[in-house]
C-alpha cells in the first residue's frame, strides 16, 4: 500500500493541468483591479471620515499605514504557502479574508474598529498581492507581458478607487462605500475556485528564509521598489485632497484628475514588460530611470505654487516613474535562486513598505502643521533619494548572486 501512494499522488496531479495562460492572467489582473482599490478608496472620504469621526488628518492616514501594514505582516507568510503548497489555495483565502474584513469594516462607526478592519484587510490584500505575482512571474515565455499586466490591473484598481468612490459616496454614504468595495472581492473568491495556477505540477520549492533575509539582491530590488511603488501610492492617497487645497477643485474632479494618473499606469506597467520582453532597455536602467522620475514628480508637487503645469507635470512623471519598473523588479526577484520564488518576491515588497506605512500619516500630519504640502510631499522626497541609490546598486547586486549560483 504504502508503495501505491506515492504513484496515485503524482498520478492525480498529472490530471491537474494548469488553466490556460489568458485564464490564469485574467484571473490574476481581475484580482489585482479588485484588491488594489482597497489602496486609494478612502482618499475621497476624507472629509467625511474627518466630519464624521472627529478625527485630525494624522488619524485618517492610518487608514493607509494599517492597511500597508497588514500587506507586509503577510507577504513572507503568503510567499512561504505559496511556495510550499501552491498559488491557488493562497489566492483563496487570502480573497476570503479581503471580502469579509471589508464587508465588516463599515458596520460600525468607531475608529478603532475600522483601523481594525483595515489591517485584516491588508493581510488578505497582502496575501493576494504576492501570490498573484508569483502567478504571473511563473507564465513562461509570457512572464514579462503577465507581470505587466498584472501591475497594470493594480493601477486600475488604484484607479477606480479613486474615480468611483465619490459617485458611491453620493449615493450610499462612505460606510456605503467601503461596503460596495467589500463586496467586490466575492467574485475574486469564485474565478480563484475556478483556476488551476500550474503550481500542483511542480515539486515545492525550496525555502531559504535566512539566506534571503541576508541577499544584498533582494535589499536592493525592494529598496528601489521602495521609491516606485511605494512612493507612487503613498501619494495617492492625497493627492485629491492636494489638488482640492492647492487648486480649490470640487472633490469630484480633484478625485477624478488623481485616477487619471493612476489608471495612466495601466499601460505603463505593460509598457514596461514589453520593453524588457523585446529588450529595448535593459531591467536595471529601467528600474533607474524610474526611480529618478517618481523622486522629481514629486519634488514638482511639493513646491507651493500653484502653477498647474507643475501639478501635471508632476503627476504624470509619478505615474510613469512608479509604475514602469514593476515588472524589473518582480521579474528579477522570481528568477533570484536563493530562496523560493515566493519569498524572494515577498521580501522585495516587505523591503519597500515603509513609504506606504509612514507617508500617509506623516503627510497628513506636516499638512495639518503647516497648511501646505512643502514639507508633507518633500519628506516623501527622501524615500525617492534611498530608492535612486539602492537601483543603481541593484544591477551588481542581481548579477553577482547569479555567477555564484552559477559556480
Amino acid at each position: 500500500m504504502n508503495r501505491l501512494q506515492p504513484f496515485a499522488r503524482s498520478h492525480s496531479l498529472s490530471h491537474r493541468t494548469p488553466s490556460s495562460v489568458p485564464m490564469r492572467i485574467f484571473a490574476t489582473c481581475f484580482m489585482a483591479a479588485a484588491i488594489a482599490a482597497h489602496y486609494t478608496n478612502y482618499s475621497p472620504l476624507i472629509p467625511f471620515l474627518k466630519a464624521d469621526l472627529h478625527v485630525s488628518s494624522g488619524e485618517v492616514g492610518l487608514f493607509s499605514t494599517l492597511l500597508f501594514l497588514g500587506l507586509t505582516l503577510a507577504y513572507i507568510p503568503a510567499g512561504i504557502l505559496a511556495d510550499r503548497f501552491g498559488a491557488q489555495p493562497v489566492l483563496v483565502g487570502s480573497c476570503i479574508l479581503c471580502t469579509v474584513s471589508g464587508v465588516l469594516l463599515p458596520l460600525f462607526t468607531n475608529l478603532p474598529w475600522l483601523l481594525t478592519c483595515r489591517i485584516i484587510l491588508g493581510l488578505g490584500v497582502g496575501g493576494a498581492f504576492v501570490t498573484g505575482a508569483g502567478v504571473a512571474a511563473g507564465l513562461g515565455k509570457h512572464a514579462s507581458l503577465g507581470q505587466g499586466l498584472y501591475g497594470g490591473a493594480t493601477q486600475i484598481g488604484s484607479g477606480i478607487g479613486l474615480l468611483i468612490t465619490p459617485m458611491l459616496q453620493s449615493h450610499f454614504g462612505w460606510r456605503g462605500s467601503f461596503l460596495c468595495w467589500g463586496l467586490l472581492g466575492t467574485f475574486t473568491v469564485v474565478i480563484w475556485l475556478l483556476v488551476n495556477d500550474g503550481q500542483e505540477t511542480r515539486q515545492p520549492a525550496p525555502i531559504d528564509l535566512k539566506t534571503a533575509t541576508h541577499s544584498r539582491a533582494i535589499w536592493t530590488l525592494g529598496l528601489s521598489h521602495l521609491g516606485t511603488f511605494g512612493l507612487g501610492n503613498a501619494i495617492a492617497a492625497w493627492i485629491t485632497i492636494y489638488l482640492v487645497t492647492q487648486y480649490n477643485l470640487p472633490l469630484a474632479q480633484a478625485a477624478t484628475i488623481g485616477a487619471i494618473g493612476l489608471l495612466a499606469g495601466m499601460f505603463f506597467r505593460p509598457l514596461g514588460g514589453i520593453l524588457l520582453a523585446r529588450r529595448i532597455i535593459g531591467a536595471m536602467p529601467l528600474l533607474q530611470l524610474g526611480a529618478i522620475m517618481g523622486c522629481l514628480g514629486v519634488g514638482l508637487l511639493a513646491i507651493p505654487l500653484r502653477f498647474p503645469p507643475f501639478a501635471i507635470a508632476g503627476i504624470t512623471l509619478i505615474a510613469i516613474g512608479s509604475t514602469t519598473p514593476y515588472t524589473s523588479v518582480f521579474n528579477a526577484a522570481a528568477r533570484l535562486r536563493t530562496a523560493g520564488k515566493g519569498v524572494a518576491q515577498a521580501l522585495v515588497s516587505v523591503i519597500s513598505s515603509p513609504t506606504v506605512i509612514i507617508g500617509p500619516p506623516l503627510i497628513g500630519f506636516l499638512v495639518d502643521r503647516t497648511g501646505n504640502f512643502l514639507l508633507a510631499f518633500g519628506s516623501i522626497m527622501l524615500f525617492g533619494f534611498v530608492a535612486i541609490t539602492a537601483s543603481f546598486m541593484a544591477g551588481s547586486a542581481v548579477q553577482r548572486e547569479h555567477d555564484l549560483i552559477a559556480l
